[in-house]
């Protein structure tokens, strides 16, 4: 977690209209990645207003790039909510998924 701490830093003042939270591990919530379903750390979620949670990975500084990649995609439009939910009886679907980390 210390290793992309500057870099997860970085992309939160980059990005001041964002809301960026980090969740230490501490004596007291240890446990609290198990209950949560994150199978590692650190890792990251992007929640979108009107969808909750959309996206969530790995972020080492190995995937940090893959991070930065999808937050750059929402924020700039190029894979938001609203291009992703395919309306009722519609059997196409877009590879920008909500939720499945698609986002090619």
């Amino acid at each position: 977690c210390k290793a992309i701490q500057p870099l997860y830093y970085r992309m939160a003042a980059h990005y001041p209209e964002l809301l960026f939270l980090e969740v230490p591990v501490t004596n007291q919530n240890a446990n609290l990645h198990q209950g949560l379903g994150v199978p590692s750390l650190p890792y990251g979620h992007i929640y979108y207003p009107e969808a909750g949670l959309v996206e969530e990975m790995k972020i080492s500084k190995k995937y940090f790039g893959n991070l930065v990649k999808r937050v750059r995609w929402y924020q700039d439009g190029f894979c938001g909510v609203d291009e992703t939910l395919v309306p009722e009886g519609d059997e196409e679907s877009d590879s920008c998924n909500t939720g499945s980390g698609d986002c090619d």
